[in-house]
Order: C-alpha cells, then structure tokens, then sequence
C-alpha cells in the first residue's frame, strides 16, 4: 500500500487506501462529528479517471440505491451516498476480519480446517442475509426481486467477532434498476455460477440457492467443487452442473447433510430449494441432530487463533492511522487558525493559540507500502531503488525504472516496467506509555535499519555495514535484508543483492516486494526466466500493485519470445488498472507488430 496521508473528505477523514480495484478504491476511513464522537467507517469511491463514464456511474449509482434498502446483520451496512470532488462515494461499515476466501487459504496453510461446526454456522448466516435480500420490498410494498449474482468466497465476510456479512452487491440486481444486463452476457466468477447463469440464461433467487451450496460443499470438503486447467473447462462443467459427489469426497457424514448438499446443487432450479429460508432450516435441523452448538463466540475463536499476528498487526495499522488522522486534523486546524489570524478581524482579536508541534513518526508511516498506480499512468513512479538504480534498456524503447521514492522526492518520468518497491522498516516504535530499562534486540535493529536507509544513496557502503549490524542483533529482520538487498543493487553487487531479497522472502513468504525487486535485479542480468518466476509469484501474492508486476511479467516474457503470454499478461495488466499508460503504449505497440 502507498504512504498515504490521512486526507479531508467533506465530514470524512480518508485515513488509508485498502484497496484499488478496475472500477473503484476502497479507504478505511472516520467520521467526526461534535464532542468528541468518532466511528470508524469504509469509503467506497469510483475511481477518477472514470467519473466521467455514464455507465459505470449508472451502475454505482444502482449498487448505492440498493444497498441502502438492505438492513439486515448479515449483510453490510450502507450509511451514505454522495458525490464530491468530481466522484461518486458510498460509505458503509467498516470490517474488522476476513473474506472466505483469506479464511480457506488461512486454514489450508496452518493445516485447521474450518470445522463442521463452524461450517453450518457460516452458512446459515448467509441463507439468512440473502433469504431477506431476496425477500426485500420496496415502500410500496413492491418485491424488489433482489439476486446477488457473484456469492463467494471473496464476498461472505467474517469479522474477528465471528459475525457474518454477505458484501458487494455491485452486479446485483433488482427489477427496478436502470441498467438491463444483455441477454447472454455472464457476469460473475465462473467457479461459484449456477448452470443457469454460466449458460447466460435469466436467472431467478434461485442462482444464488445454488451458489450457497457450492460454499458449503467446499467448505466441509476442504476444497474446490468446480476444478478445470482453464476457465473454458470449468464453465462447461458448471453449464453441465458436472462435480464429484460430496458423500464420495467425504464420507461418514450425517445423511441429512448430503442431502442439503445435494437439493441445492441440483442442476434444475425446479429441483432445488425454492428459498433459502428452507435451505436455513434444514441446516438449523441438521444441526440440532449432531447435537452442535455453533456461535459467533466459536467462530470468533477460531478466527483469532487463525489470524493471531495479523489481528495484532491490523489493530496496530488501524491505531496508527488514527493516530496520524488525529494529527493532520491538529495540524489543518492550526493551520485554518494561522490563516485566520493573518486576517484583519472584524472584531476584537483572540489571543491565537501555539500550533502544535509536529507529530512523532508513527509507524504507518514507516511500514512498507508499495507505490499505488498513478491517476492516468505511472507518473507517480519513481526512479530506482530508494531512487539510485541506472534504467536498464530492455529493448523497444522500455525500461525497468523504480518504484517508490526517491531521495529528492521528486517524480521521475513514467517507466514502461516498473523496478524494485522501497519500504522503510516495518516494526512499530515502542509504546511511549511502556518503559523499560534497555531497547530490545529487534528494537535495536529497527533504529539501524532506519539509519542504513537513508544512507543508501549517499554511502551504500556504510548502508551495508549498518545492516550487517541489524540483522546480528536480529536475524528475523524482514527489513534488515531488504533494505541490504537496496544497497547491494546500489553498489551492482547483484548476485548479493538476490541473496538478500530472497532471505527477506524467506522470512516472510508473502512479502511482495521482495519477490518483486528480485525480479528486477534478474531483469538487469538478462535472466528473463528467473525474472518471470518472480514476477508470476508476485501476481500470486496479488499485491496492490498486482497491475505493475502483470506488466512487468509481460516485458519479460516478450523478451523469451512469449508473445502470447506475453499480450495475456499486458492486457490483464490494463484489466486492473486502465490508467496505465505505459500498459497501453505497449500492448499498441505489441499488437501493431
């Protein structure tokens, strides 16, 4: 994520971007209002660039109407819609959890599956949320005739309080919307469709009904329902309702159980439930035959043992933020003040009040946080790691150029494949409410690695020998390597420079940017098959800048001769992000060949 400075936004304070998606971006943010009332929301705005597209703002301006009708505890809770600054917004409750889909790959990698318990919980909670969404009327007393069409994984929500929230009713629709979806056209992940709906036909409720079985199948099956090599595969065995039988999969199971599977699987709507109210009540039953007691309580307790450093981490993230919002708020308000008293008054002046002093670095503003993609391509990219590494021609006329800042924190021009991420270190600075006689070993080498970082320009020498000191006091220092990698690519040592990145992945596997920077530095070497499995593990990961690494991994590939690879990659690239210029420059020139 950028370093992103908490921003006013009318009543709002915008206090960090979470996520930038192909029609809109997402910020953690607080509402102010008198004495001293703060709640923390999510703001959900379409995307500059695209303020101006008649359809896609009908379409937001659709999911807004209708959201707000849905008031329900398993769905997300809208609380405003507006347009300023030349954009749309719609802000909602913010969730403290994860989707479904970081729960499964959690549990997979930990080896704790979601238990049975927990399953028919989490699934009666989203037949309860999309029984009334289908249920819903209008004022008039009108059936809204409400279909989700895209339910799964990424979009069932689970907070760290166990609660379950179905989210994003962006292609949802209602008989009274504007917008008509085209005959044939599919919309939604082909993996989680009914037949019906994979075929391009009308659907009904009923596609939803089918949905929810495939999360519940997976669920107690530990795995996909719908498996294929590519999306043309796994479409026709969708339109063909074509899947291996749960009870084969997973046996000594209560009959009852397979059978609830089995009626909301069925290939024929006629065939399946008719609502899930009565899928709810047969789980419900379900339950009270195995003797379960599910809660939110359980779930909640499975959830902070699955994610109990990233709950610490996030809670820490969210404080920081609010913190910093805390400060910029301080600040303008001094500032409004100065302003104000550089103003003849109109009568008698106040005596003004000391601006504050500036507020001590938190640590949001130290933690690693890659470069957004620029508003109308890559002008915010910047030259070099930590702005030191020479342009490297790949041929055509593109380069691999830096991303992050550089030491003067000026804008570079734009690259057409962007080089390594810069972060300064990542651990918070202690509590200045704990004391203690003597800083920690980690302690110590976060003060070190800070140091090196702003040596790295201007004596990487010195850089390196501070970081050999950090990591000796911490040899877990995902930081400490990192920031050794920026300065062995300063001093072209690159061979040490990839021994650095790859311990800082060792480290922590899911530490993009030292994926990222190691395909770089083999990019320089001209080792394009070692760059492009850096840069496919990046795309994994799916950062932020998932839309950079896709261009990246596609430079590289035309330079092994993958043309089509290649072209696949550039315009998944562009998918993401249409504002990438340097994307859209190339895939022309590509396709002009």
């Amino acid at each position: 994520m950028s370093n992103f400075q908490p921003t006013r936004f009318g009543k709002y304070l915008l206090l960090e971007k979470l996520a930038t998606g192909g029609m809109a971006q997402l910020y953690r943010a607080k509402i102010i209002g008198v004495e001293g009332f703060e709640k923390f929301i999510a703001i959900k705005q379409i995307l500059p660039h695209l303020a101006h597209e008649e359809e896609l703002i009908t379409s937001f301006i659709d999911e807004a109407k209708l959201a707000a009708l849905l008031n329900h505890q398993n769905v997300v809770q809208i609380y405003d819609f507006g347009s300023m600054e030349n954009s749309y917004f719609i802000t909602m409750e913010f969730l403290f959890g994860k989707d479904l889909r970081a729960v499964n790959a959690k549990a997979k990698e930990k080896g704790t599956p979601v238990s049975l318990e927990n399953a028919l919980y989490l699934i009666s909670k989203v037949c309860a949320g999309l029984d009334y969404a289908h249920k819903l009327k209008d004022f008039q007393g009108k059936s809204l005739n409400i279909i989700h069409r895209d339910i799964s994984p990424q979009n069932v929500f689970l907070t760290y309080e166990g609660d379950v929230k179905i989210v994003d009713f962006g292609i949802a629709k209602a008989a009274s919307q504007s917008t008509i979806t085209q005959v044939g056209m599919i919309k939604g992940k082909v993996s989680y469709m009914s037949p019906e709906q994979a075929a391009g036909k009308v659907i009904d409720h009923r596609s939803d009904i089918f949905a929810t079985g495939i999360l519940l199948y997976e669920l107690v099956a530990g795995g996909r329902m719908f498996k294929g090599d590519d999306t043309l595969q796994i479409l026709s065995k969708v339109r063909e309702a074509e899947f291996t039988p749960l009870g084969t999969l997973k046996g000594g199971l209560p009959e009852k159980l397979y059978d609830i599977v089995a009626k909301a699987l069925a290939k024929e709507p006629e065939d399946r439930y008719q609502s899930l109210a009565d899928m709810q009540a047969d789980i419900e039953e379900c339950i009270f035959r195995l003797n379960l007691r599910p809660s939110g309580r359980s779930m909640a307790e499975y959830l902070k043992i699955l994610f109990a450093e990233e709950i610490e981490s996030e809670s820490r993230r969210m404080a920081d933020a609010a913190g910093a919002g805390a400060a910029s708020d301080r600040a303008q308000e001094a500032e409004a003040e100065r302003r104000s008293a550089d103003r003849p008054p109109a009568q008698e002046p106040s005596v003004p009040k000391a601006e504050p002093a500036p507020p001590a670095k938190t640590a949001s503003e130290v933690r690693p946080r890659p470069a957004e993609p620029a508003k109308g391509g890559k002008k915010g990219a910047l030259a070099a790691v930590a702005g030191v590494v020479a342009l490297v021609l790949l041929g055509g006329g593109y380069y691999l150029m830096g991303r992050g800042k550089g030491p003067s924190g000026t804008n570079a021009p734009a690259p057409a494949v962007q080089s390594p991420a810069t972060a300064a270190p990542q651990a918070p600075p202690p509590s200045p409410s704990v004391t203690s006689s003597a800083p920690s070993p980690a302690a110590e080498a976060e003060q070190l690695v800070r140091k090196a970082a702003g040596l790295i320009e201007s004596n990487p020498s010195e850089a390196k020998t501070v970081l050999h000191q950090a990591i000796a006091k911490d040899p877990r220092s995902v930081q400490g390597y990192f920031q050794l990698g920026h300065a062995y690519v300063k001093m072209k040592e690159y061979p040490k420079a990839l021994d650095a990145y790859a311990k800082a992945g060792e480290i922590d596997p899911k530490f993009a940017d030292a994926f990222f920077n190691m395909g770089y530095v083999y990019a320089v070497r001209k080792e394009y098959a070692k760059a492009e499995q850096m840069y496919a593990k990046v795309v994994k990961l799916s950062p932020v800048y998932i839309d950079e690494a896709l261009f990246n991994l596609g430079m590289v590939q035309e330079k092994q001769g993958k043309r089509k690879e290649s072209l696949q990659s550039v315009e998944k690239s562009l998918s993401i992000n249409p504002g990438n210029e340097p994307a859209r420059k190339a895939l022309a020139r590509m396709k002009g060949k």
